[in-house]
């Protein structure tokens, strides 16, 4: 049996009023034992990412940053890859790349890009993970694929930490992919519809769980051992009635307040019982890496200093 990997923990934000409150939530969480701060990549009202995170990673001294995820349909490797490494440069090897195939079909429609069937955006960032770690190797670099071709580009400069790739995804063919490519899987729900909606949020029970986590293991192969395992928290609720909050949430996701309290991606409930419930996702799933959401930063403090390192 593999050894258990200790506990890490990610803060998630997206927007500020300012730059000084930017760098105040960066601070904070680092102050408070996270080991990174992620943001998603949206084209709605959130902050651009890469200055963003510059941002924060010149606020902080020991915070990694990073996407969590970015769209990669919205972003040309070859682009990115520099951009990537000139943050890891700058930041002394703090920066972590997350990368999604692209699901809100809102971004699309923002931006006029035409939202490919799923199985093509999964191809499309397979081929992108590719590019990129090329372009971050030592010399010059080539690829002539289905959706990209790079010929003999020196990449500069080049990141001087060996940049984690992280791919967060739900169904088989996309946690498949991610398991074969990524340094860290994030275990989501499966998008249907193209849309957060009750039959996405079906896919986040518990024992739905079960088959992702059997999708990356067959995956893997041997690699397995290797991975870490992520999972973002998407409501966090502190609470001694964690039943009259799971009834309250419920009809907003289309489930059964019993499912709500069971699906790891819902942490309700006293402190305890919440360290208790993450303890419980490395034990079931072997999942180590968590990620809150910014309203829960403060709030999951004593979680973090109970379980971090751990």
């Amino acid at each position: 049996m593999a050894t258990l990997k200790p506990f890490k923990f990610g803060a998630k934000a997206k927007t500020a009023g300012s730059g000084k409150e930017w760098a105040d939530i960066a601070k904070q969480a680092e102050d408070l034992g996270y080991v990174s701060l992620q943001m998603d990549d949206h084209y709605t009202k959130q902050f651009a990412p890469v200055p963003a995170l510059m941002a924060a990673a010149a606020a902080t001294k020991t915070l990694q940053v990073g996407t969590l995820v970015a769209g990669n349909d919205f972003r040309n490797p070859v682009v990115f890859a520099k951009e990537a490494a000139t943050i890891d440069l700058l930041s002394d090897g703090r920066f972590m790349m997350g990368l999604g195939a692209g699901w809100m079909k809102e971004d699309y429609t923002i931006t006029g890009i035409t939202q490919d069937d799923a199985l093509t955006r999964i191809e499309r960032l397979e081929e992108a993970i590719t590019v990129m770690r090329g372009l971050w190797g030592a010399g010059p670099f080539s690829h002539e694929g289905r959706f990209y071709s790079v010929s003999e580009i020196d990449a500069q400069p080049k990141p001087i930490s060996n940049i984690p790739i992280t791919v967060g995804g739900g169904g088989p063919k996309l946690l498949a992919m991610a398991a074969r490519k990524a340094d860290v899987v994030g275990i989501n729900p499966k998008i249907v519809g193209r849309s957060i909606n009750p039959r996405s949020m079906a896919t986040a029970a518990a024992d739905v769980v079960d088959e992702k986590i059997g999708y990356v293991k067959a995956a893997a192969g041997d690699r397995f051992d290797q991975l870490e395992l992520q999972l973002q928290v998407f409501a966090t609720v502190v609470t001694d009635d964690p039943m009259a909050v799971a009834e309250k949430m419920a009809p907003m996701f289309g489930l059964p307040p019993e499912v709500v309290l069971q699906a790891p991606y819902f942490q309700i409930g006293s402190v305890q019982q919440i360290i208790e419930n993450i303890t419980m996702l490395r034990e079931r799933w072997g999942i180590t890496y968590i990620a809150f959401q910014q309203d829960a930063t403060a709030a999951m403090a004593p979680v973090v200093a109970a379980l971090a390192g751990k």
